[in-house]
């Protein structure tokens, strides 16, 4: 008699962002345990007086919610009393676009105020200071704001993505700032005279393979496989390896010896570079660190 199995199917309580393969007896979860933790969560704010945006910082990611364009008038030349009413206007204009810019982040934020233990705030100049001041956000959100506000460059996506830069210190709680930490050691090192760090797949293969790699980092968003072939014409591939690196949706490629292709070329073998990289860290007792896609580093 065959034991009963149930098989319970659940939508992950986060989109899956990343793709892994293993080959192995156990199941491949850490994507889904990393999802069950309970992280802690910031909101990231960013304006000025042309354009704002926001989204929240969790874990090892980084979400922008929204985007804004204020359309204020810029500087004008009249004088007199059409020059008072068009300044009214301007501030009327900036004044309303403040005010949408932070009700749209407060009602993102408001259903998961309770997980967020700070809201940060930057901007390329003085605008950031003067909403905080004149409590434009809405009051329970106000509770949550950072005191000390940071300069960033820009008011968009980006400005979001460096606000966290700037404000690491402030968010020690979250993965990011670690991922940050050790890519800038890797950078750092890269430009030494003699560097004890390297890239480039061969590179890396001879010094896992030489048991030379302490941290081996990988990018969230790697592709490819590695797929050993062999010609049915000419039989190329059967005394040496041949083989290449190619993502799902790249077809075989011809033989170099005689030119077939198509049915031809016969598919030997297939591997993720991810998988076949991990498998030599753990030969060699590296430690791995995947680098998530949604910051710059990775």
């Amino acid at each position: 008699k065959s034991r009963m199995v149930n098989i319970v199917v659940e939508e992950p309580p986060q989109t899956l962002v990343s793709f892994r393969y293993r080959c192995d007896s156990k199941f491949e979860l850490t994507q889904l345990e990393e999802m069950l933790v309970d992280k802690k969560s910031y909101g990231l704010f960013v304006i000025d007086r042309a354009e704002a945006a926001y989204g929240i910082a969790t874990g090892k990611r980084i979400h922008v919610q929204e985007h804004l364009v204020s359309n204020i008038m810029g500087k004008h030349r009249q004088g007199g009393q059409s020059a008072q009413r068009f300044e009214r206007l301007i501030e009327e204009a900036a004044h309303n676009f403040f005010k949408r810019a932070t009700e749209h982040a407060s009602s993102y934020w408001l259903p998961h105020l309770e997980n967020i233990q700070a809201i940060i705030v930057g901007g390329p100049g003085a605008t950031k200071d003067f909403v905080v001041k004149n409590d434009y956000f809405h009051h329970e959100v106000g509770k949550r704001i950072a005191k000390t506000t940071f300069d960033v460059g820009y008011s968009n996506e980006s400005g979001v993505r460096e606000l966290v830069e700037n404000a690491g210190q402030l968010m020690g709680e979250i993965e990011l700032d670690a991922e940050r930490q050790v890519m800038n050691r890797f950078l750092e090192e890269l430009v030494r005279a003699h560097p004890k760090a390297t890239y480039g797949e061969m590179m890396i293969n001879q010094a896992l393979k030489g048991g030379a790699v302490d941290t081996l980092l990988i990018s969230e968003g790697l592709r490819g496989n590695i797929i050993q072939m062999k010609c049915k014409k000419c039989g190329h591939g059967t005394d040496a390896t041949w083989e290449a690196r190619l993502t799902p949706q790249q077809a075989l490629p011809a033989c170099p010896s005689c030119g077939a292709s198509g049915d031809s070329v016969k598919e030997l073998s297939s591997h993720s570079i991810i998988d076949a990289l991990t498998s030599l860290a753990e030969d060699s007792n590296s430690q791995v660190t995947y680098i998530s896609v949604d910051t710059e580093e990775g």
